[in-house]
C-alpha cells in the first residue's frame, strides 16, 4: 500500500512522467559514461537498453542538451517502459518518493556487493 500522494509511475500525469523521464535520461547518461549500467540487466528491459544505448552511440556528437532532448523525443517511449519495470514511488509530481535514481542504483549495487 502506497502513501497518500505516492503512485507508481504508470499512476502520475503526463507532465509528472515528463519531469521523471527527463531526471532518469539525466542518470541514464551519468551511468551509460561510466559503463554502469549492469544493475538494470536484472531487469526485463534488455531491448530497450540496447535501442537506447545505439541512438545514444549514434548521436554521441551531440551536445549533452541536444543528446537529451533527442533521447527524450525519439526514445522516451523506451525510458517510461524501463521507469515502469523498477517498480518505484513517485511523488505525484514525479519526483521518486523514497530516493533519487542515483539513490536507488546504489542500494541495488551494494546488495549485490554483500551477496558476493
Amino acid at each position: 500500500m502506497l502513501q497518500p500522494g505516492v503512485v507508481l509511475f504508470d499512476q502520475l500525469s503526463d507532465e509528472a512522467k515528463t519531469r521523471s523521464t527527463r531526471d532518469f535520461i539525466d542518470f541514464y547518461l551519468r551511468k551509460y559514461e561510466t559503463n554502469s549500467l549492469e544493475i538494470l540487466t536484472d531487469y526485463p528491459i534488455q531491448y530497450e537498453i540496447e535501442q537506447i544505448n545505439h541512438d545514444i552511440e549514434l548521436n554521441s556528437h551531440f551536445h549533452p542538451e541536444q543528446l537529451r532532448d533527442y533521447l527524450y523525443k525519439n526514445d522516451g517511449e523506451l525510458f517510461e517502459r524501463i521507469i515502469s519495470s523498477l517498480d518505484q514511488s513517485f511523488m505525484e509530481n514525479g519526483v521518486m518518493a523514497d530516493q533519487s535514481y542515483d539513490e536507488w542504483y546504489q542500494e541495488k549495487y551494494d546488495e549485490i556487493s554483500k551477496g558476493l
